[in-house]
């Protein structure tokens, strides 16, 4: 019984600290690097893409599947 509290304790803190992270540290970038944007609707996208075509450019795309 005292090993399973001590797990899902330890389970609850893992679940507490990955918010955290998710939420307050996940935006940080790099000093003169713009911050990280969560793009909400397809305009946005194309507007922050397009604007500085002259260099190179990534999409990241991330899934949960």
């Amino acid at each position: 019984m005292a090993k399973s509290k001590w797990l899902l304790g330890l389970l609850g803190l893992a679940f507490i600290l990955a918010f955290a992270w998710y939420f307050f540290f996940a935006a940080i970038t790099p000093r003169g690097q713009p911050p990280l944007t969560r793009l909400s609707s397809n305009d946005a996208f194309v507007d922050q893409f397009n604007r500085d075509a002259s260099t190179a450019r990534m999409v990241l795309l991330l899934s949960p599947t």
